[in-house]
């Protein structure tokens, strides 16, 4: 896709027109065709859509940054931070798309920027490769290129070395002038479907040779690719899915070619280092998802406070304590992705942010999240159930006379009664919300990685010596 040079990202309309370029997604086990007009993406799509276009309205100026060569504007996000003002400007901008999402779309176009931006700042660590990955986010920070990515192996012989799973896992097999050929699958691709590119890489389970060890940006429309997806329609009765929906996917690779110029890693040994921290990407990782976490969390617990009203229980002391551990949870996330801005440490060419929060949240967020959702379960008990039809068939002639019926207290009518719950039962209690729930619990990878991980760097950085020393 070819645009004219704004000086700006891509438009929505730039963006969905991208979404056009031969894809193969198959969903429910049937071919998609356009995405942008299939009912079970449509509506992420246009979500989607609607952030690019903030980039052009009038307020626009007052938060976009410059682009690395001075040509253009961009997401903050997609710049490199030097200061902590620079980080606290990548949180205002962050906060600005999420919270129009309400957190829900975890892979917006500033997702990746977390990693794209951190091998920029580290881009001598890719040797022979700096040069494409200096190409790489000069490309996508122009363009605030749509990522999703694809690093989890399928869940099968985990047992073995991923170098022992050819046949499933995905892998170089040969290498030509043109550039490499790669074959095999990577699971829980989330939006993929709806993306622009693909950051193809490997994570877990540390590959061993060559063949196994590739990292490259690939265009999700690459002939080859095949996306499988499955998932809950998003019908007009759940307003949460049917905006924000991403399907994860099980992405195939049927001998796909990617260009030497696309290509960032080809070593074991780079990409080790790559995967435990050389370049801060997992920190910046975990910098946008707290603040993507605490725009969830502001729209759950503001919905919460208002369904009690709705309910008549809002005085009630045990729905006030459940009400405050909402906003206490909303708090802590907030309060360790600042502090994660307060602890900034050198990266490379660039400041990050402090991987002692990062690794605290990663830790701390799965379990809370899930204890959160049983409280609102609990709280708002059987309102998740009394939901009789769904709004828009309010004034019908079959469901006009019991109107009345359905109003709620504190001057709720019926509309917002069912509007308030709606939200809030699809947010924890369908498949949608079901899925979320998976989705932060299984965020960071198995919890035991993230206290090992905890441990080994406080002795690593003598944090617990010193402890120990003192008197």
């Amino acid at each position: 896709m070819t645009r004219p040079d704004t000086g700006r990202p891509q438009t929505g309309a730039d963006y969905l027109a991208s979404l056009d370029d031969g894809r193969v997604v198959i969903h429910d086990g049937e071919p998609a065709g356009l995405v942008a007009e299939h009912p079970a993406f449509a509506g992420t799509a246009a979500t989607i859509a609607g952030l690019y276009d903030t980039l052009h309205d009038e307020a626009a100026d007052a938060w976009l940054v410059p682009t690395a060569d001075g040509t253009g504007l961009t997401h903050p996000f997609w710049a490199l931070p030097h200061s902590r003002d620079d980080l606290r400007a990548q949180r205002e901008g962050i906060r600005r798309w999420q919270r129009r999402t309400h957190g829900w779309v975890g892979r917006t176009p500033e997702f990746m920027a977390c990693v794209v931006t951190s091998m920029a700042a580290h881009a001598e660590f890719f040797g022979r490769f700096a040069d494409n990955v200096r190409g790489m986010v000069a490309r996508d920070q122009r363009d605030v290129t749509h990522y999703a990515q694809a690093l989890v192996n399928p869940p099968v012989d985990r047992d073995l070395p991923p170098d022992e799973v050819g046949d499933v896992f995905l892998h170089v097999v040969r290498e030509s002038d043109e550039g490499v050929v790669i074959r095999g699958a990577k699971a829980v691709v989330t939006g993929a479907a709806t993306a622009q590119r693909l950051l193809v890489s490997h994570f877990g389970g540390e590959v061993q040779t060559a063949d196994f060890a590739i990292a490259a940006s690939v265009p999700v429309g690459t002939p080859g690719i095949r996306i499988y997806t499955r998932g809950i329609p998003g019908h007009a009765d759940a307003p949460l899915a049917s905006r924000f929906a991403e399907h994860d996917a099980l992405v195939v690779f049927d001998d796909v070619l990617v260009p030497w110029e696309d290509v960032v890693i080809r070593d074991p040994e780079t990409m080790l280092a790559f995967n435990t921290g050389a370049v801060g990407w997992n920190v910046r990782l975990v910098f946008q998802a707290t603040t993507r976490l605490e725009a969830k969390l502001e729209r759950i617990a503001g919905l919460a406070v208002r369904a009690t009203e709705i309910m008549g229980t809002s005085e009630l002391r045990g729905v006030q304590a459940a009400l405050g551990e909402l906003i206490a949870y909303r708090d802590t996330v907030a309060a360790l992705r600042d502090a994660m801005i307060e602890q900034a440490v050198p990266s490379g060419d660039s400041l990050g942010p402090g991987p002692q929060a990062a690794m605290a949240f990663a830790a701390y967020g799965p379990d809370a999240y899930s204890r959160m959702r049983v409280t609102l379960q609990t709280m708002l008990a059987s309102s998740f159930a009394h939901l009789p039809v769904p709004p828009g068939s309010l004034g019908s002639e079959h469901v006009a006379p019991i109107e009345p019926l359905l109003r709620g207290s504190g001057g709720a009518d019926a509309r917002e009664r069912l509007e308030v719950m709606g939200e809030l039962w699809d947010a924890v209690g369908t498949g949608f919300g079901a899925r979320h729930e998976l989705y932060e619990r299984s965020y960071f990878g198995q919890p035991e990685r993230m206290h090992l991980g905890i441990l080994g760097g406080a002795k690593k950085t003598g944090r617990i010596e010193e402890w120990q020393r003192r008197p």
